[in-house]
């Protein structure tokens, strides 16, 4: 073999490598990840945690985007999900359905179904997503319907016992901090939906034990080094791929449906599972 075969040999090769490792990942962004359903669990232990609320659960899921690409086989695996992790506290960050669903009765049946037999006897919580806002009547009767209390620039107490508990605090998509309140004392937890919501510099001054948001899908499709595909409003500034340093820890879910395009490469979808535990 000449000189010139090995280079050409070694230049196949590693075409051939990229044009493998392209198809194996549009496989996987397409086939495999968007029907995943990864549980995080987390143990949140701290001693602002009062004792009456050790083991409390709470799960966070986000994003549903039932509609378009997220269908009933998709979403049967979320509830039966939830049902089996069976958690005390259940919050929800906005966008129940696609912005591309043209909602009838049958979805807006189905959905309401699958919320109201959430349990959850500490209590059902949200926020709204902007996909949320745009079809406010319909989805504002779903959650209410459900039994899910919908937040909106406020705080309240989560409690176990009706006397000490953490707050739980929510920001909506016109946020106003100076509507919610944080005692040092107190362990305070917030969800918002967009994550860009949690570099107001209002919240650092604010004491906030830990953030919790989604939106941005983790950009669905999230390139090594590169980051994600595209940039989405309301996650520009901080999202999976562009972390910032904030005054306080945060948690950017890459949630559970599909939207724009139904793959998903890196972003696995997600709920979290937490466990309350005073130090």
């Amino acid at each position: 073999m000449t000189k010139f075969q090995k280079q050409m040999f070694i230049i196949i090769t590693i075409l051939f490598a990229v044009v493998l490792s392209m198809a194996s990942s549009l496989t996987i962004a397409k086939n495999l990840e968007p029907d995943k359903l990864n549980v995080q669990y987390k143990t949140l232990q701290d001693s602002k945690i009062p004792e009456s609320m050790n083991d409390v659960s709470i799960v966070y899921f986000t994003d549903l985007q039932y509609g378009k690409f997220e269908n009933k086989k998709r979403a049967n695996k979320l509830f039966d999900k939830i049902e089996h992790l069976d958690p005390d506290i259940i919050i929800f960050g906005g966008d129940l359905f696609d912005e591309t669903c043209q909602m009838n009765q049958e979805d807006i049946d189905y959905i309401t179904s699958k919320l109201s037999k959430i349990t959850a006897p500490l209590g059902k919580f949200c926020v709204l997503g902007e996909k949320d806002e745009a079809n406010s009547n319909v989805v504002r009767s779903i959650l209410n319907q459900s039994q899910f209390e919908i937040l909106e620039n406020e705080t309240i107490l989560l409690t176990n016992q009706k006397k000490d508990g953490i707050t739980l605090s929510a920001l909506s998509n016109t946020p106003d901090p100076s509507k919610i309140s944080t005692a040092d004392a107190q362990y305070n937890l917030l969800v918002t939906h967009m994550p860009d919501t949690l570099i107001n510099e209002d919240l650092s001054t604010k004491s906030i034990s830990l953030a919790l948001c989604g939106h941005s899908h983790g950009t669905q499709i999230t390139f090594p080094i590169l980051g994600g595909y595209k940039t989405i409003d309301g996650a520009k500034s901080l999202n999976r791929s562009h972390a910032k340093k904030l005054s306080f820890p945060y948690i950017i879910s890459s949630g559970v449906g599909c939207t724009h395009v139904n793959l998903r490469f890196m972003s696995t979808p997600e709920v979290y599972y937490f466990m309350l535990q005073s130090k």
